[in-house]
């Protein structure tokens, strides 16, 4: 019965994702060229809605659910957000981007699980790179600070919602339908991280990495079966959005997966966890450090695009 809920959830958040591209280095595009903020905005409907979630679960659920650890800030988080940020830049894509990407027939983004692989691989050798301790889960607390940071994050949906809906001016066709997709992914996003804590694919790689390439049947069976879930949503989305493009993989595509996807895999060890990780279960579990990450991360990927096109129009002239 748990499987099947996890595996509903994730073909969800996969749908969800799917249809509305998400990803932070579109967003940073979207900003810096069209001077709008319209998945920002989208990110942060995501954000309420899996506050709310995962807060409301703890309260009904107690301890039987799992909640980010707080990771507190230090010089490992700082490098670990800022490699997460440039890893993206390189791949043209951040983990949740990447799922969106393939979903959308891009099949060159195939290649970052190997990245990730290699990365995480370094990590393992490397052993004394690594996160500091975490320590208790933010969202157990007093109920007055619980109750006030469901209002923040009620806040935050409001005005994030509000906002999405004015700047996307244009009133493009299935505005409203997105912003419900970046509401069911907040909020189912939140339940598989509450249900099943390492579904993120990042993670199971991680895992069978650290195992030495051992397969545990069991573990990477439901690992498996939640990633085809995530992948068969991220489809289903695309063609509902009619985005779906068959593009042939280039040799320097795959070489930019690969390497983008080692250094979000070092830099995901550092922090811990991944954009997606950051997103959807530190953040709305009230980690100060998990929301000082992703802001190291998406000023990482906005300044690697403002220096790009810097060169860029300087090589022009």
């Amino acid at each position: 019965m748990l499987l099947t809920v996890v595996l509903l959830c994730a073909f969800l958040v996969g749908l969800a994702i799917g249809g509305t591209s998400t990803c932070s280095v579109a967003a940073a595009k979207e900003v810096l060229v069209h001077r709008r903020g319209t998945t920002l905005y989208g990110f942060a409907i995501a954000v309420g809605a899996a506050g709310i979630a995962t807060l409301s679960l703890r309260w009904f659920l107690g301890g039987s659910i799992h909640l980010a650890q707080n990771a507190p800030i230090s010089a490992p988080l700082v490098l670990g957000a800022m490699l997460i940020g440039i890893g993206a830049l390189i791949n043209d894509a951040c983990l949740l981007g990447t799922l969106a990407r393939i979903g959308r027939g891009e099949l060159r983004f195939l290649a970052l699980p190997a990245g990730l692989a290699l990365g995480y691989a370094v990590v393992e050798r490397r052993y004394a790179l690594g996160a500091d301790p975490t320590h208790a889960p933010p969202a157990a607390m007093p109920p007055l600070a619980a109750w006030a940071s469901i209002l923040v994050f009620l806040l935050l949906l409001g005005w994030a919602w509000q906002w999405h809906r004015r700047s996307d001016r244009a009133s493009r066709p299935g505005a409203s339908w997105r912003r419900i997709l970046m509401l069911a992914m907040g909020g189912f996003g939140a339940l598989l991280f509450a249900l099943e804590p390492h579904w993120v694919y990042g993670d199971s790689i991680h895992a069978i990495v650290r195992r030495g390439g051992r397969l545990d049947m069991a573990a990477d069976m439901r690992a498996a079966a939640t990633a085809l879930a995530l992948l068969g949503g991220a489809l289903a989305g695309a063609v509902a959005a009619r985005a779906f493009v068959f593009r042939q993989p280039s040799l320097t595509g795959v070489a930019q997966s690969i390497v983008g996807g080692a250094m979000m895999a070092i830099g995901g060890t550092l922090i811990p966890g991944g954009n997606d990780t950051l997103l959807l279960a530190a953040i709305p579990a009230g980690s100060v450090g998990g929301i000082v990450a992703y802001l190291i991360m998406v000023v990482t990927v906005l300044a690697g695009l403002w220096l790009v096109r810097r060169q860029r129009h300087r090589s022009a002239r």
